[in-house]
C-alpha cells in the first residue's frame, strides 16, 4: 500500500511540473510578443538642414553610406556605423 502512495505522489509531482512548465513557456511567449525588441524602433538624427533628402544608400562592411542632396548645401555623404548606430563623418561633394 505504501508503494502505491509513493507512485501516486511521483505521478502527481511530474504532472504538476509538466503543467507548470507549459504555463511558464506560454507566459514567456506572450511576454515576447507583447514587448518586441526595442532596437526595432530606433531613430537616428543625421543633423541635416531642412529640404535635404536621401538620394542613395550603400552598405559596406560595418558602415552605411547615405548620399544626401538638397538643403541649400552641396551633395554630401553621411556615414553611419552599424555597430553602435552613431553618425560618423560627413563628406561634402563639390
Amino acid at each position: 500500500m505504501n508503494k502505491l502512495r509513493i507512485v501516486k505522489a511521483i505521478v502527481f509531482l511530474l504532472t504538476f511540473l509538466i503543467i507548470f512548465g507549459m504555463i511558464l513557456a506560454g507566459y514567456t511567449i506572450y511576454k515576447k510578443v507583447q514587448h518586441p525588441s526595442s532596437q526595432q524602433n530606433l531613430t537616428i538624427s543625421l543633423n541635416q538642414p531642412n529640404g535635404s533628402r536621401i538620394s542613395d544608400i550603400k552598405t559596406s562592411n560595418d558602415a552605411l553610406y547615405i548620399l544626401i542632396t538638397g538643403g541649400r548645401q552641396p551633395d554630401r555623404i553621411v556615414t553611419v556605423r552599424s555597430s553602435d548606430l552613431s553618425v560618423g563623418a560627413t563628406i561634402n561633394l563639390q
